[in-house]
């Protein structure tokens, strides 16, 4: 559905359904219009308001004063008169008035537009339809100029409609004026860049959970085919590791299962184990020549006594006679 056709629809059912009043679109004009263009399209004469978007866009929208007095009499009255207009100045309590039938008018867009986007008609529509979805009345406009300076676009499309209203009873004119950005570019907008710290966080961490190990030889390994089973001589589904690609160990986790899938649950981090202190690498030096240094005496300690133990009968005591000359006469050794 085009954009024109979805705005004739939205109008039309919403005026119908909140106030049984026959609105009908009989001419839509699209054109697209630069930021310093602003204040020159809105007429002197005319409703001035701000339209919220999604994603912080802002649009405007501007109904002259002869649609304006149509939707209040039929609230007011229940009938659109043909009655002169009046010529006072337009207040917030005329906004006010007008604001349900505009959202109203703009949500039936929405899902008119929902129901299939197809390429835009207008000069300066880009994908059909995305740049008219979402938007909501905001509040009112002092006048021209001050809807320029709170519209932070710098190129909009320009819808002109022209709406009979009551069957004939008055003619109204609506301009609608939406950012020219579609949703896509108004998402990339708002979102702020990305810092190093938080771009780094979003950098894949891959964990591997090992909860037992097998070694192989060679030539076994190679001989795996599809359906081979391996044995394994234990599994420790409750002390299993957490390691990281490289193998280092990060964790303990221990293995279940939720439903139907494998589950881990983490258990405590990992210690990190001391470095090793390095061990110098000196060259041994030779001792200077020089007397030699006597290795100091080992203090000898007392020993602590033993206790009494039991033995056999000991030998009889060698009695032999001890000659003057400093010589020992040995006795019977028990040697023949």
């Amino acid at each position: 559905m085009s954009p024109a056709r979805a705005l004739r629809l939205g109008l039309a059912r919403a005026a119908a359904q909140l106030y049984e009043l026959p609105v009908q679109v009989t001419e839509v004009k699209s054109t697209g219009l630069g930021g310093e263009e602003v204040a020159a399209a809105c007429g002197p004469d005319m409703l001035l308001a701000l339209l919220d978007g999604p994603d912080g866009a802002r649009g405007a929208v501007a109904l002259n004063r002869a649609m304006v007095a149509a939707l209040i009499e039929v609230q007011v009255m229940g009938v659109v008169s043909t009655l002169e207009l009046s010529d006072r100045a337009l207040t917030p309590t005329d906004a006010a008035m007008v604001a349900p039938w505009l959202d109203a008018a703009l949500e039936r867009v929405d899902l008119a537009l929902a129901e299939g986007l197809p390429e835009g008609t207008g000069p300066d529509c880009g994908k059909a339809g995305d740049w008219l979805v979402g938007y909501r009345f905001g509040a009112m406009a002092e006048d021209a100029r001050a809807l320029a300076l709170a519209l932070d676009a710098t190129r909009f499309h320009l819808l002109r409609l022209t709406v009979d209203v009551a069957l004939g009873r008055r003619t109204g004119e609506i301009a609608l004026l939406l950012p020219a950005a579609d949703m896509a570019e108004r998402r990339n907008q708002a979102e702020p860049a990305a810092t190093a710290g938080e771009s780094f966080l979003q950098v894949p961490a891959e964990l591997r959970v090992v909860a037992g190990r097998l070694s192989l030889p060679l030539s076994r390994a190679g001989a795996l085919r599809p359906g081979d089973v391996l044995p394994l001589d234990r599994l420790a589904l409750a002390t299993a590791e957490l390691r990281s690609v490289d193998g280092t160990l990060a964790g303990q986790a221990r293995l279940g299962r939720v439903g139907e899938h494998w589950a881990v649950r983490f258990g405590p981090a990992a210690r990190p184990e001391p470095p090793a202190e390095p061990v110098a690498d000196t060259p041994a030096r030779s001792a200077p020549a020089g007397p030699a240094r006597q290795a100091p005496k080992e203090q000898v300690t007392a020993l602590p006594e033993l206790p009494p133990m039991d033995f056999d009968d000991p030998p009889e005591p060698d009695t032999a006679p001890v000659a003057l000359d400093g010589t020992q006469e040995l006795g019977n050794a028990g040697f023949e």
